[in-house]
C-alpha cells in the first residue's frame, strides 16, 4: 500500500508488560512507524518497548489514558503525519485489521474510523455492554451520524481532525469526548467491524467499571452542550 510512511500507529499503554511485545509484534508486520506513550507504567513496559526499536514518551505518573493519547497525538502530529492508528497495548484488539483501516482511509470514506465490536457485546461484562448500547444510541441522534460502538479504543483518526479538537478528558472518557466534538466539527465518521482477542479486556485491562463508566456517562453530557 502506499502512502504508509504517513500513518503511524499509537499504542497507548500502561503496566502492560504481560501483553505489550505481542501488540507491538502483530503491528510491526504491517511496517508502520510506532509510538509507545507509557503512561507512569511501575513495571517493564517502557523497557520491553525499546529492546524491540520502538520509540517510547514517557509520563512520570500515571495521567489517564486520555492524556496518553493526547502526548502521543502531539507528538505524531508535530512529525508530520497524515494519520494516526490507535491500539490499545492490552492485547483486546487484533493487528490484522489494521489492513482494512488502511484500505478505508485511502479510499478516502472516513475521516475518523472506528474498529467497531458490536458483535462481541454480548461477552462484555453486564455495565460496560449497557452503557456501550445507551451511548451509541445517544451519540447517534446527538451527532446525526450512526454509530454503534462509541468506546472502541482501535481507531484511525485523520491528522486534520486532531488539530482541530480540544481535547480535556484524561481518562477512558477521551475517546467518547473525541468522538462527539469530530461529529459536531463536520468530521465523517464511518465503522469497520471488527473482532476482539478478548471482548471485555478484562485480563489485562485497567477499565475500572463502575468510576470509568461514570465518567463516560458525565463526559457525555459535558459534550452535549459543547460548541
Amino acid at each position: 500500500m502506499k502512502g504508509l510512511e504517513k500513518i503511524a500507529v499509537l499504542i497507548p499503554a500502561y503496566n502492560a508488560s504481560r501483553s505489550l511485545r505481542g501488540v507491538i509484534e502483530g503491528v510491526k508486520g504491517y511496517g508502520l512507524n510506532i509510538l509507545v506513550v507509557d503512561d507512569g507504567s511501575t513495571d517493564a513496559t517502557a523497557e520491553i518497548a525499546g529492546k524491540l526499536g520502538i520509540h517510547v514518551l514517557r509520563h512520570k505518573v500515571n495521567r489517564g489514558k486520555g492524556m496518553a493519547l493526547q502526548t502521543g497525538f502531539r507528538s505524531l502530529l508535530h512529525q508530520g503525519y497524515r494519520a494516526v492508528i490507535t491500539i490499545d497495548a492490552d492485547g483486546q484488539h487484533d493487528p490484522s485489521f489494521i489492513s482494512q483501516f488502511i484500505r478505508v482511509y485511502q479510499e478516502g470514506r472516513g475521516e475518523l474510523i472506528i474498529g467497531s465490536r458490536t458483535r462481541e457485546f454480548g461477552e462484555m461484562n453486564w455495565l460496560r455492554r449497557f452503557w456501550n448500547r445507551l451511548a451509541a444510541k445517544a451519540v447517534s441522534k446527538l451527532t446525526g451520524t450512526p454509530i454503534t460502538d462509541t468506546q472502541s479504543g482501535y481507531r484511525l483518526i485523520k491528522g486534520e481532525v486532531l488539530r482541530g479538537l480540544p481535547l480535556c478528558a484524561s481518562g477512558y472518557e477521551g475517546e467518547l469526548e473525541l468522538l462527539i466534538k469530530a461529529c459536531k466539527r463536520g468530521h465523517s465518521v464511518v465503522e469497520i467491524q471488527v473482532t476482539t482477542h478478548y471482548a471485555d479486556g478484562r485480563p489485562t485491562s485497567h477499565f475500572r467499571p463502575v468510576r470509568d463508566t461514570w465518567l463516560i456517562c458525565r463526559t457525555f453530557l459535558q459534550e452535549f452542550f459543547w460548541r
